[in-house]
Protein backbone atom coordinates (compact mmCIF):
# COMPACT_ATOMS: atom_id res chain seq x y z
CA UNK A 1 0.00 0.00 0.00
CA UNK A 2 1.18 3.29 -0.97
CA UNK A 3 0.21 6.81 0.42
CA UNK A 4 -0.08 9.38 -1.81
CA UNK A 5 -0.84 13.04 -1.54
CA UNK A 6 0.39 15.76 -4.70
CA UNK A 7 3.10 12.95 -5.26
CA UNK A 8 6.02 15.98 -5.31
CA UNK A 9 9.52 14.20 -4.69
CA UNK A 10 8.12 10.82 -5.62
CA UNK A 11 8.97 8.28 -8.87
CA UNK A 12 7.08 5.73 -9.67
CA UNK A 13 8.96 2.73 -11.39
CA UNK A 14 7.95 2.45 -15.00
CA UNK A 15 6.20 -1.08 -14.29
CA UNK A 16 3.97 0.68 -12.85
CA UNK A 17 2.89 0.02 -8.81
CA UNK A 18 1.87 -3.53 -7.57
CA UNK A 19 -0.60 -2.70 -4.86
CA UNK A 20 -2.70 0.06 -3.33
CA UNK A 21 -2.49 3.30 -3.82
CA UNK A 22 -4.53 5.72 -1.17
CA UNK A 23 -4.59 9.30 -2.55
CA UNK A 24 -5.39 11.64 0.60
CA UNK A 25 -6.25 15.18 -0.95
CA UNK A 26 -9.55 14.25 -2.06
CA UNK A 27 -11.24 13.56 1.29
CA UNK A 28 -8.34 13.80 3.64
CA UNK A 29 -8.21 17.98 4.05
CA UNK A 30 -9.10 20.20 6.23
CA UNK A 31 -7.84 22.83 8.94
CA UNK A 32 -9.02 23.18 12.49
CA UNK A 33 -8.04 25.95 15.03
CA UNK A 34 -7.85 24.53 18.75
CA UNK A 35 -6.73 28.05 19.62
CA UNK A 36 -5.51 31.22 18.57
CA UNK A 37 -1.78 30.05 17.78
CA UNK A 38 -2.44 26.70 17.75
CA UNK A 39 -4.08 24.78 14.29
CA UNK A 40 -4.70 20.98 13.47
CA UNK A 41 -4.25 20.30 10.20
CA UNK A 42 -5.17 16.98 8.06
CA UNK A 43 -2.34 15.51 6.42
CA UNK A 44 -3.77 15.92 2.49
CA UNK A 45 -3.93 19.21 2.72
CA UNK A 46 -1.97 21.22 0.82
CA UNK A 47 1.12 23.06 1.90
CA UNK A 48 -0.83 26.24 -0.30
CA UNK A 49 -4.02 25.97 1.14
CA UNK A 50 -2.79 26.12 4.79
CA UNK A 51 -0.27 29.05 3.63
CA UNK A 52 -3.71 30.65 2.47
CA UNK A 53 -5.44 29.94 5.15
CA UNK A 54 -3.03 31.09 7.67
CA UNK A 55 -2.83 34.46 6.03
CA UNK A 56 -6.20 35.28 5.95
CA UNK A 57 -6.17 34.82 9.90
CA UNK A 58 -2.88 36.53 10.40
CA UNK A 59 -1.11 33.86 11.75
CA UNK A 60 2.66 33.80 10.88
CA UNK A 61 5.30 30.92 10.75
CA UNK A 62 4.32 28.77 7.41
CA UNK A 63 5.21 31.65 4.59
CA UNK A 64 8.59 29.54 4.01
CA UNK A 65 6.05 26.28 2.76
CA UNK A 66 3.54 28.71 0.71
CA UNK A 67 5.32 27.07 -2.62
CA UNK A 68 6.33 24.20 -1.44
CA UNK A 69 4.37 21.84 -3.99
CA UNK A 70 2.70 19.21 -1.55
CA UNK A 71 0.98 17.80 0.97
CA UNK A 72 1.15 18.80 4.83
CA UNK A 73 1.51 14.79 5.67
CA UNK A 74 4.63 14.65 3.58
CA UNK A 75 6.03 17.62 4.50
CA UNK A 76 6.28 16.31 8.08
CA UNK A 77 7.42 13.10 6.44
CA UNK A 78 10.13 14.94 4.77
CA UNK A 79 10.40 17.76 7.40
CA UNK A 80 9.74 19.87 4.27
CA UNK A 81 12.55 23.48 4.20
CA UNK A 82 12.80 26.51 2.42
CA UNK A 83 14.41 29.73 2.83
CA UNK A 84 15.10 29.49 6.11
CA UNK A 85 11.93 27.58 7.69
CA UNK A 86 11.53 24.25 8.40
CA UNK A 87 8.86 21.86 9.59
CA UNK A 88 10.07 21.32 12.72
CA UNK A 89 10.43 24.93 13.68
CA UNK A 90 6.55 24.98 13.96
CA UNK A 91 5.53 21.47 14.32
CA UNK A 92 3.85 20.54 17.87
CA UNK A 93 2.41 17.22 17.76
CA UNK A 94 2.04 14.38 14.80
CA UNK A 95 -0.92 11.78 14.83
CA UNK A 96 -0.42 8.61 12.88
CA UNK A 97 -1.01 5.08 12.17
CA UNK A 98 1.25 2.05 12.36
CA UNK A 99 1.30 -0.78 10.20
CA UNK A 100 -1.08 -2.56 12.53
CA UNK A 101 -3.80 -0.40 12.38
CA UNK A 102 -3.05 1.59 15.58
CA UNK A 103 -2.99 5.16 16.40
CA UNK A 104 -0.32 7.31 17.58
CA UNK A 105 -0.05 10.94 18.91
CA UNK A 106 3.85 11.63 19.16
CA UNK A 107 5.23 15.26 20.30
CA UNK A 108 7.61 17.12 18.19
CA UNK A 109 10.49 16.07 20.01
CA UNK A 110 9.90 12.02 19.23
CA UNK A 111 9.53 12.71 15.59
CA UNK A 112 13.06 12.40 14.98
CA UNK A 113 12.91 15.63 12.35
CA UNK A 114 16.42 16.52 10.75
CA UNK A 115 17.27 17.93 7.30
CA UNK A 116 14.63 15.84 4.96
CA UNK A 117 14.55 13.32 7.38
CA UNK A 118 11.89 12.04 10.04
CA UNK A 119 11.12 8.93 12.17
CA UNK A 120 9.07 7.87 9.06
CA UNK A 121 12.05 8.04 7.03
CA UNK A 122 13.45 4.75 8.85
CA UNK A 123 9.75 3.29 9.85
CA UNK A 124 6.08 2.60 8.03
CA UNK A 125 3.76 4.90 9.37
CA UNK A 126 0.75 7.16 7.65
CA UNK A 127 0.57 10.72 8.72
CA UNK A 128 -3.15 11.35 9.57
CA UNK A 129 -2.74 14.94 11.14
CA UNK A 130 -0.25 17.40 13.11
CA UNK A 131 -0.79 20.42 15.37
CA UNK A 132 1.22 23.25 14.67
CA UNK A 133 1.91 26.49 16.42
CA UNK A 134 2.12 29.87 14.43
CA UNK A 135 2.47 33.61 15.65
CA UNK A 136 0.77 36.84 15.02
CA UNK A 137 1.85 38.55 12.09
CA UNK A 138 0.56 41.25 10.36
CA UNK A 139 -1.80 39.71 7.36
CA UNK A 140 -0.64 41.86 4.79
CA UNK A 141 3.06 41.49 5.73
CA UNK A 142 2.40 37.34 5.32
CA UNK A 143 1.23 37.63 1.79
CA UNK A 144 4.18 40.50 1.27
CA UNK A 145 6.47 37.74 2.02
CA UNK A 146 4.69 34.66 0.55
CA UNK A 147 4.92 36.92 -2.84
CA UNK A 148 7.99 37.40 -2.35
CA UNK A 149 8.90 33.74 -1.63
CA UNK A 150 7.03 32.99 -4.96
CA UNK A 151 8.62 35.42 -6.95
CA UNK A 152 12.26 33.93 -5.73
CA UNK A 153 10.98 30.48 -6.40
CA UNK A 154 9.49 30.76 -9.97
CA UNK A 155 12.89 33.63 -10.92
CA UNK A 156 15.31 30.44 -9.61
CA UNK A 157 13.84 27.56 -10.48
CA UNK A 158 12.49 25.69 -13.33
CA UNK A 159 8.65 25.63 -11.78
CA UNK A 160 7.18 25.80 -15.84
CA UNK A 161 8.83 22.52 -16.75
CA UNK A 162 7.53 18.85 -14.92
CA UNK A 163 9.85 17.53 -12.41
CA UNK A 164 10.12 14.93 -9.34
CA UNK A 165 11.49 18.43 -7.65
CA UNK A 166 14.76 19.13 -5.86
CA UNK A 167 17.09 16.03 -6.57
CA UNK A 168 19.44 15.65 -4.73
CA UNK A 169 19.76 16.49 -0.54
CA UNK A 170 22.38 18.85 0.04
CA UNK A 171 25.76 17.25 0.99
CA UNK A 172 27.53 18.49 4.25
CA UNK A 173 30.13 20.72 2.08
CA UNK A 174 28.47 23.11 -0.07
CA UNK A 175 25.59 23.08 -2.12
CA UNK A 176 24.33 20.37 -4.62
CA UNK A 177 23.29 22.19 -7.32
CA UNK A 178 26.58 24.45 -7.48
CA UNK A 179 28.43 21.26 -7.21
CA UNK A 180 26.75 20.13 -10.25
CA UNK A 181 27.55 23.45 -11.95
CA UNK A 182 31.26 23.31 -11.17
CA UNK A 183 31.25 19.96 -12.63
CA UNK A 184 29.61 21.35 -15.46
CA UNK A 185 26.67 18.99 -16.05
CA UNK A 186 24.45 21.49 -16.57
CA UNK A 187 22.18 20.83 -19.49
CA UNK A 188 23.35 16.87 -19.78
CA UNK A 189 20.35 14.78 -20.46
CA UNK A 190 19.31 11.00 -21.37
CA UNK A 191 16.61 11.17 -23.43
CA UNK A 192 13.90 13.46 -22.27
CA UNK A 193 15.39 13.50 -18.89
CA UNK A 194 17.91 16.42 -18.17
CA UNK A 195 19.49 18.42 -15.53
CA UNK A 196 17.98 22.00 -15.64
CA UNK A 197 20.17 24.44 -17.12
CA UNK A 198 18.03 27.26 -14.32
CA UNK A 199 18.69 25.74 -11.39
CA UNK A 200 20.73 21.96 -11.63
CA UNK A 201 19.44 20.76 -8.65
CA UNK A 202 16.24 20.18 -10.82
CA UNK A 203 16.84 17.17 -12.77
CA UNK A 204 13.52 18.04 -15.59
CA UNK A 205 11.52 15.95 -17.91
CA UNK A 206 11.38 17.15 -21.59
CA UNK A 207 8.97 15.41 -22.82
CA UNK A 208 8.48 11.57 -22.41
CA UNK A 209 11.48 10.81 -20.03
CA UNK A 210 10.69 7.50 -17.86
CA UNK A 211 11.74 6.51 -14.44
CA UNK A 212 14.68 4.78 -16.12
CA UNK A 213 15.82 7.78 -17.67
CA UNK A 214 15.79 9.91 -14.49
CA UNK A 215 17.74 7.38 -12.23
CA UNK A 216 20.62 6.49 -15.55
CA UNK A 217 20.97 10.65 -15.26
CA UNK A 218 21.11 10.67 -11.24
CA UNK A 219 23.78 7.94 -11.59
CA UNK A 220 26.07 9.71 -14.55
CA UNK A 221 25.46 13.37 -12.15
CA UNK A 222 26.34 11.00 -8.32
CA UNK A 223 29.28 9.50 -10.62
CA UNK A 224 30.59 12.68 -11.63
CA UNK A 225 30.30 14.70 -8.87
CA UNK A 226 32.01 12.01 -6.71
CA UNK A 227 34.93 11.88 -9.46
CA UNK A 228 35.20 15.61 -9.53
CA UNK A 229 34.48 16.46 -6.07
CA UNK A 230 34.51 13.48 -3.59
CA UNK A 231 31.08 14.16 -2.67
CA UNK A 232 28.63 11.27 -3.06
CA UNK A 233 24.96 13.28 -3.48
CA UNK A 234 22.07 11.69 -1.81
CA UNK A 235 19.32 11.28 -3.43
CA UNK A 236 15.97 13.67 -2.15
CA UNK A 237 13.76 11.92 -4.53
CA UNK A 238 11.81 8.77 -3.12
CA UNK A 239 11.29 6.16 -5.87
CA UNK A 240 8.40 3.60 -5.10
CA UNK A 241 9.45 0.04 -6.30
CA UNK A 242 6.70 -1.86 -8.44
CA UNK A 243 6.51 -4.48 -5.38
CA UNK A 244 5.90 -1.46 -3.24
CA UNK A 245 8.53 -2.31 -0.20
Amino acid sequence: MCMLGKGSNVLFEDEGYDGWIIETITNFTGIKQLDPNRVEVLAGTTNEQLANWLAERGLGGFEFASGIPGTVGGAVIMNAGAYGGEIKDIIESCEWMDEDGNVHNTPAEELDLSYRHSMFSDRFGIVLKAVFQFEDRDKEDIYHAMDELHERRWTRQPMEMPSAGSTFKRPENGFASALIRECGLQGISVNDAQVSEKHTGFLINRGQASCKDFLELVRIVQDEVYRKKGIHLEMEVHVIPKEGK
